[in-house]
């Protein structure tokens, strides 16, 4: 027979302490000593935009972690000059009525997400070259085509990995030809987050991104020229390297409980 699980509104009645003239909000929660109460929530516990970094990687996380095709470790490269990040995701809802009843089901849809990036355009790989730090094995140009070869999707020749052609995505440092097959391979997009006392917040993890728009613009009056491209993703996956009654807040990733005890011994039945 499971274990009984209680939440934490069955446990204690935390409004008791609530004086919103004078103090924030506490933060209660369930620890390994049980209730567990945060006053307040510390400056240094607001994430900000300098603690957050982005990492082009592999196509699939499965690869960017393999330890066989990455020996020296998580394949990741971080990515610089980024000014603005955007990730949306849609979830369309269908809402069905019946006959007899004033009451309706909400029927949930298929996930689909986006993510934006824009960067300042300077003496150095492009944004479009930049996204592929992680996935491109090997590559080599000359005067007429792009060679690649990538991690996610080897490509075999006579047994052996090979080249593939595709025609120049860019000229120099700056790749604009969204048009060349090279950019129909996906990519991978890593999000670190911490705080500023360098506490580690969490990681995810965008798999089989694709690239459906680039923009670059010029006017008389910008210090500063910006490129930016929209993304597809085909799914979020947080990275999770503890179980949640091994991990150490702050110091492991692991998808930690809600309301319950990290030692509950009944979760698993």
């Amino acid at each position: 027979m499971a274990d009984v699980i209680k939440t934490i509104e069955e446990l204690a009645d935390h409004t008791a302490s609530w004086d919103w003239e004078n103090k924030h909000v506490a933060q209660a929660y369930i620890g390994n000593s049980g209730i567990e109460e945060q006053g307040t929530i510390s400056i240094n516990d607001i994430i900000e935009s300098g603690t957050v970094l982005l990492a082009a990687g592999p196509s699939d996380l499965d690869v960017a972690t393999d330890t066989t095709k990455n020996p020296l470790g998580f394949r990741i490269v971080p990515i610089g000059l980024i000014e603005t990040v955007q990730v949306s995701m849609n979830k369309p809802l269908s809402r069905i009525f019946e006959i007899g009843s004033k009451l309706s089901y909400i029927i949930p849809g298929k996930t689909v997400g986006g993510i934006a990036l824009n960067r300042v355009f300077f003496d150095g790989p492009s944004i479009l070259k930049a996204m592929y730090f992680g996935e491109v094995k090997a590559d080599y140009a000359d005067e007429v085509n792009k060679f690649a070869k990538f991690i996610s999707n080897p490509y075999a020749e006579g047994g052996q990995e090979a080249y593939q052609k595709f025609a120049h995505i860019g000229s120099g440092n700056l790749a604009m030809n969204l048009a060349s097959s090279f950019f129909d391979q996906p990519v991978g997009l890593a999000m670190y987050f911490k705080d500023q006392q360098n506490d580690s917040v969490g990681q995810i993890y965008f798999e089989g991104c694709r690239v459906s728009t680039y923009n670059i613009g010029i006017s008389a009056n910008m210090n500063v020229i910006t490129e930016s491209i929209n993304m597809e993703f085909i799914r979020i996956r947080p990275i999770v390297t503890k179980a949640t009654a091994q991990a150490i807040e702050k110091v492991d990733y692991a998808d930690l409980n809600i309301v319950s005890s990290k030692t509950n011994s009944g979760a698993a039945r």
